[in-house]
């Protein structure tokens, strides 16, 4: 629904109030790309309780430039109003004819399905229907299916999938629930990522619940487990799972397991969880081919709405060969710069964008180049990265550091580790799982990533 007109007096201040805005955010911008984005494309609608509406054309638009510049935001936004303000971007729903350039909304389903979604902590776009298939995940792919769809009678348990990050494990498990949701097969399906659950684990500790927290896991009726590798060297949290998938595989319940690496892979984990994973069905997810990248451009694509010439597809399929998180997280890119601003998809801007993404050559950066180079992008001394700090800001730019360091050397994890004060190299992989998967959801922050990548090949 159209926001309701508002009285003149109101949107008389709205423009003046944002009017000043955009002229306090002109002045602070380093990059003179802001004016153009900001005051081309919003437009005020409201100034009241200390909020300023405006509206924007596009949810993404309104969701990336708030989060990529909300300090310049609120700031320039106490100079304008002259007291504590917020800034509201809302946007009109598409019309019926309208070709939207944007992301497509998540699909909700009915209310019972939403419901059940929530409970499960599913993601509901995750659907057999959109997982394209290839060599790289044929077989993975046939009996997720066959669990799906009889999960009361299937012989494969526990499922274990394996593969590498951004191979679509999590598409994959995920749609196994969801089509047992909405086929109403099962009741009470449960997905949970190990961070969460050893999170969860260790507060029923501090709470003294524990009885309560393993009543929550041991009575469903499919229990998916997302990067169970990080369990490793968490003595108790592996002593409450074996009982967990005891009770579960026990009374005949569902149980999907997802990993980077097999079963016989998982060192420090217990033996008797190694081998019980070993004893279900176990498939991994390799890299996709040329041939897959391309079914998948071309079907996000066409999820989008987004017309891709096959010049444009072919090129991205070809230069982004690493997995399929960084080939959809290109294509995010490109709609992003095409919408924001408002530039058409040619040959010239795919490059640019795949320039940030494909894999760059491994070549002699030292880790302390890499340390430096990330320090002084977020601003922060270079000792504060390789200290003990916890603070957000500092952790996340250790992330992106580490990250860099296992993308661009041939460094062990266990060196780079050390290299920033850690000695457990489960900390690499963390990071890197972190930093993909927020490059993946936040294009200001593959945005930062990307630029640091940019500085570096600049000191070679």
């Amino acid at each position: 629904m159209n926001p309701s007109p508002e009285p003149l007096d109101n949107l008389s201040t709205a423009e003046r109030v944002w009017n000043t805005f955009v002229e306090a955010l002109i002045k602070r911008d380093t990059t003179g790309r802001l004016k153009e984005i900001w005051t081309g494309k919003l437009i005020p609608l409201s100034f009241m309780d200390h909020t300023l509406r405006v509206k924007a054309p596009t949810a993404f638009f309104a969701e990336y430039w708030l989060t990529k510049h909300k300090g310049l935001v609120d700031e320039c936004m106490r100079e304008a109003a002259g007291v504590e303000a917020r800034l509201d971007i809302v946007r009109d729903p598409p019309s019926e004819d309208e070709k939207p350039q944007e992301l497509a909304l998540q699909h909700a389903g009915t209310p019972a399905l939403v419901d059940a979604h929530l409970r499960s902590n599913l993601n509901p776009k995750y659907h057999f229907e959109n997982y394209v298939e290839g060599d790289s995940n044929r077989f993975a792919l046939a009996a997720a299916r066959s669990i799906a769809e009889s999960p009361l009678t299937t012989p494969f348990n526990p499922y274990f999938v394996y593969g590498g990050s951004g191979f679509g494990k999590t598409h994959l498990i995920q749609a196994i629930g969801n089509f047992c949701i909405e086929q109403g097969t099962l009741n009470r399906v449960v997905y949970i990522t190990s961070e969460q659950f050893i999170n969860q684990f260790i507060e029923s500790i501090k709470k003294k619940n524990t009885t309560d927290f393993a009543h929550a896991f041991r009575n469903v009726d499919m229990l998916i487990l997302d990067d169970i590798q990080f369990i490793m060297g968490k003595e108790r949290t592996q002593t409450e799972f074996f009982h967990t998938f005891n009770t579960l595989y026990q009374t005949g319940k569902k149980i999907i397991l997802s990993s980077d690496r097999p079963p016989k892979d998982l060192d420090d984990l217990d033996n008797r969880l190694t081998s019980r994973f070993s004893s279900g069905l176990v498939t991994e997810l390799t890299l996709p081919d040329y041939e897959t990248r391309v079914a998948i451009l071309a079907k996000r694509a066409e999820e989008q709405r987004i017309e891709l010439t096959s010049e444009v597809i072919d090129y991205i399929a070809g230069q982004v060969t690493t997995n399929v998180r960084d080939l959809e997280g290109a294509l995010i890119q490109l709609i992003a710069q095409s919408s924001l601003l408002n530039q058409p998809i040619q040959m010239d801007l795919v490059k640019q964008i795949v320039r940030g993404i494909a894999p760059r050559k491994r070549f002699s950066v030292s880790l302390e180049d890499i340390a430096e180079t990330t320090a002084a992008h977020y601003g922060i001394p270079l000792s504060d990265l390789k200290d003990r700090s916890r603070k957000k800001e500092i952790a996340s730019a250790r992330q992106v550091a580490m990250y860099i360091c296992h993308k661009l050397t041939r460094h062990s994890l266990r060196v780079i580790a050390l290299h920033f004060g850690r000695r457990d190299h489960s900390t690499v992989i963390h990071a890197v799982k972190t930093v993909e998967d927020n490059m993946n959801r936040d294009n200001g922050f593959r945005m930062d990533v990307e630029e640091i990548l940019h500085d570096i090949d600049l000191r070679q």
